[in-house]
């Protein structure tokens, strides 16, 4: 059962101050919020995103695994985000199929999964999850959306460069 998650908890998260895009998507996503419910991926319509954004849009499913871990399916991989991946679309491929950093995807896994069970959204900087790419960083804001209003079953998601981050500067998960 996911925790209740109130309004206050929903304010953009610390660091995600860096770049006016996140606070963008924040806002449309906070629009589509009903009271205590989260919005669902229904809500989201492209055509409303501000069009500037839509390149770095990520849009993630979680499965749960029988063992109850979760996984995360990259339903929507923007075009920004595949040029800045070397040209791969990662549209259908897990994360954790992606994410070749070592030790990266193990953070990421329990960064997302706090943020689906507290039903809230996340920012976080840290390197590409490219080996070759490994030198690139990128803030990333995550948006829970749930069917139900409650039960966080996708992310939306912004993914923007960070210019000036130098490579083998520690990742700013949260915890």
């Amino acid at each position: 059962m996911s925790s209740p998650a109130t309004p206050e908890a929903w304010a953009l998260p610390a660091g995600a101050e860096s770049d006016p895009a996140f606070a963008r998507l924040h806002a449309y996503w906070l629009a589509k919020t009903r009271g205590d419910r989260l919005p669902a991926r229904a809500d989201i319509d492209p055509l409303e995103i501000p069009r500037e954004l839509l390149p770095d849009i990520a849009l993630l499913e979680i499965e749960r695994q029988a063992d109850g871990r979760r996984r995360y399916r990259l339903r929507l991989f923007g075009s920004g985000l595949e040029a800045m991946t070397g040209g791969s679309n990662e549209t259908g491929r897990y994360y954790d199929e992606v994410t070749h950093q070592p030790g990266l995807y193990e953070k990421l896994d329990a960064m997302l999964t706090a943020m689906a069970e507290e039903r809230r959204p996340i920012y976080f900087a840290a390197p590409s999850g490219s080996t070759d790419r490994g030198f690139l960083w990128f803030g990333r804001l995550a948006l829970p959306l749930a069917s139900d209003g409650r039960t966080v079953d996708m992310i939306l998601a912004l993914v923007r460069p960070l210019p000036g981050s130098p490579a083998g500067q520690p990742a700013t998960l949260p915890g």
